[in-house]
């Protein structure tokens, strides 16, 4: 059941900002500079793990402060259900889409959809967002950023709408509040993976037989 929260767009105002703040993550300095504060709610329909194996840009740039990406739609989206018509991928720093065809195309509204890179405020905050899966309903509260390692001229900046694209239409959120407001579904998440660990035990025992 998807909650009606959802149906709501991201709220930004620039109301009693914080100055720029200095973070450190595995020795590293980070510059980090407010632009607006932000609260999204909405339903994550891929991720990456900036730890990821397969991620190597991440640890190339020393950045240990974005803990991971998230794909998340809200809206129109989520009352037309086009999303579960579609395909959606993340890669290091970018969320992908598909869809069969151009029916549903028209029907996918693309300014009720973000990738949002999160940098957690603490090690709480951090748990909650790696917890966070295909399917969960997701509510979450900080500020939309630039950050850089200290001294640095260079920083990675921030969408400030939601109807840019490609290069830079990211949200970069650092994110003092991160919440699970509905868990997807359980039956389902269990028979994936159950498939998988059967997947690997039949590999298992035909590679050893």
């Amino acid at each position: 059941m998807l909650l009606e929260t959802l149906l709501q767009d991201p709220v930004q105002t620039d109301i009693d900002l914080p100055g720029p703040f200095e973070v450190s993550r595995k020795g590293v300095t980070y510059t980090v500079t407010p632009f607006f504060n932000y609260e999204l709610w909405g339903m994550i329909v891929s991720y990456h793990h900036a730890n990821s194996f397969v991620d190597i840009s991440h640890k190339m740039w020393n950045d240990y402060v974005n803990a991971k990406d998230i794909c998340v739609i809200w809206g129109k989206n989520i009352e037309t259900a086009v999303y579960s018509r579609m395909k959606f991928k993340n890669r290091d720093f970018t969320c992908f889409y598909s869809y069969p065809d151009e029916a549903t195309g028209k029907i996918f509204t693309e300014n009720c959809l973000s990738n949002n890179h999160i940098l957690p405020a603490d090690s709480l905050v951090a748990r909650a967002v790696m917890r966070a899966r295909r399917g969960d309903q997701v509510h979450l509260k900080g500020w939309l950023v630039s950050y850089g390692q200290k001294g640095s001229p260079y920083k990675r900046m921030t969408s400030t709408t939601r109807a840019d694209r490609g290069n830079g239409a990211c949200e970069t959120i650092f994110v003092t509040d991160f919440e699970i407001l509905r868990r997807a579904n359980v039956e389902w998440g269990f028979l994936h993976s159950a498939s998988l660990i059967l997947m690997i035990i039949c590999a298992a025992f035909l590679l050893f037989t």
